[in-house]
């Protein structure tokens, strides 16, 4: 018997170590994770990397730069899940582009490199990969914003910047970008106007401030405008009411319920509001509901599984994904999940209102009502594909702190039948009238489809 229980102990223990040694392997070599870093939830359900990169006008020597750039291209190679896909076109451009731009910082080699030259270089590389979640950006303590907005919200974008016709900044800023959509690449461009570095990063001398040409309707005119920190004055940076990121309203008179979610943030907040919402349905006899996803710029997927929760269906289809582990790529088809159905369950119609700015999570949340056939979309087409690259992977260039995000997974349309296209509303309309439409499709009589 004392052998026999030192045979067991023995083989327990080598098993103990084999799983270590496994874990440890994991850890080390194949967890995609691994060197990251730690991700920071902005209060619209954004993630960030918190961690300080150089002034733009700091100098670097080349060897610096390029071991920036070499970083930036193995987490590249390393973790985004088109390196281990077969004849990507996209790969071969960006590798490409990788080495041109080493060619045109070697030439600077006596002189050193800035760290926006860097930046646009590293811009340049990750523009063609065309992954909205593979990006390089800026987090400076530092950064400016002019210090005066009323004529941008006034009279719109100006018709120039520094006297250059404002569709030429634009066309070099789209080689500096990283996107899907070139609709989503123009919504963005708008952020730029007001941010110092984005400036500069489009080639935009911000040496002494910057003078914007207004189209007045009459005549043009000219505002010159100084950089100040965001808190000098108040209104240099545009802020906006983050508090009430999920809310909704019932329309007793019509039956028709509301529910506007902002952001994609799954916590205990939502799933109550969530919660409240269906009861508020059920007790006024509510026939339709309207899902506000405008200007959502996604943040966590479960909000659409805890939504759906509360619908009178017992499944629904998940979307496929390739999941890059180390070296190796896991293809997961799409599945079937039974809906865990919560009380009061709704049968009514559903009606997704979306925009530009529906991004990421708040897409797929779109996507899994309208494939499934739950629902009907309202609106704009989303901004980003269903079809793409997603779920990232925090990174810091280690000489610049430029931070960055890889995308370590890829993600495919529920309806394969649609693989490859945007995700069309059923009902195209302007963003700002999609509400209305609703309204008019629903009191219209409109057939539900379901």
């Amino acid at each position: 018997m004392k052998k026999g229980f030192k045979i067991v102990i023995s083989t327990l223990a080598a098993l103990l170590i084999i799983c270590g040694v496994l874990f440890a392997v994991y850890k080390l070599m194949l967890d995609p994770h691994r060197q990251t870093l730690k991700p920071t939830i902005d209060s619209r359900g954004g993630v960030r990397a918190d961690v300080q990169s150089l002034p733009l006008d700091e100098m670097l020597t080349f060897d610096q730069a390029k071991e920036d750039i070499d970083y930036v291209m193995g987490m590249l190679r390393g973790r985004h899940p088109a390196w281990l896909e077969d004849d990507n076109e996209r790969v071969v451009a960006v590798e490409a582009q990788y080495l041109a731009e080493l060619d045109a910082l070697d030439e600077k080699r006596s002189d050193g490199v800035t760290v926006l030259e860097e930046w646009r270089s590293l811009c340049r590389i990750m523009h063609e990969l065309y992954d909205g979640h593979s990006n390089i950006c800026r987090s400076y303590s530092g950064d400016r914003y002019i210090d005066d907005v009323s004529q941008i919200i006034q009279y719109g974008a100006p018709v120039k910047i520094n006297g250059e016709p404002t569709e030429d900044v634009f066309e070099r800023l789209l080689a500096l970008c990283q996107y899907e959509t070139l609709e989503w690449a123009k919504l963005n461009f708008g952020d730029f106007f007001t941010n110092e570095a984005c400036l500069a990063l489009a080639g935009v001398d911000t040496s002494d401030g910057v003078t914007f040409t207004f189209d007045t309707g009459n005549d043009d005119l000219d505002a010159y405008c100084r950089f100040v920190p965001p808190d000098e004055p108040a209104e240099a940076a545009s802020s906006s009411d983050d508090s009430k990121w999920v809310y909704y309203s019932i329309d007793d008179y019509n039956k028709i319920g509301v529910f506007t979610l902002a952001s994609c943030i799954y916590d205990d907040e939502y799933r109550a509001t969530v919660k409240e919402f269906f009861n508020s349905v059920s007790e006024a006899g509510v026939e339709d509901v309207i899902v506000d996803l405008r200007n959502n710029r996604g943040g966590n997927s479960l909000v659409a599984n805890e939504f759906i929760k509360y619908l009178d269906i017992d499944g629904y289809y998940t979307w496929a994904c390739h999941v890059r582990i180390g070296n190796h790529l896991i293809k997961n088809k799409r599945s079937y999940v039974k809906n865990e159905k919560q009380d009061p369950a709704f049968s009514g119609g559903i009606y997704v209102l979306t925009n530009t700015a529906t991004y990421s999570s708040a897409m797929d949340f779109t996507m899994c009502i309208m494939d499934n056939g739950i629902g009907q979309a309202i609106g704009e087409p989303s901004g980003n594909l269903p079809d793409s690259y997603g779920d990232i992977l925090l990174f810091a260039t280690p000489n610049s702190r430029l931070p960055f995000s890889v995308s370590y997974k890829r993600w495919f349309r529920i309806d394969e039948s649609k693989a490859g296209l945007p995700l069309e509303p059923d009902f195209p309309c302007r963003a700002d009238e999609a509400k209305n439409t609703a309204y008019t499709i629903i009191l219209n009589g409109h057939k539900k489809i379901r």
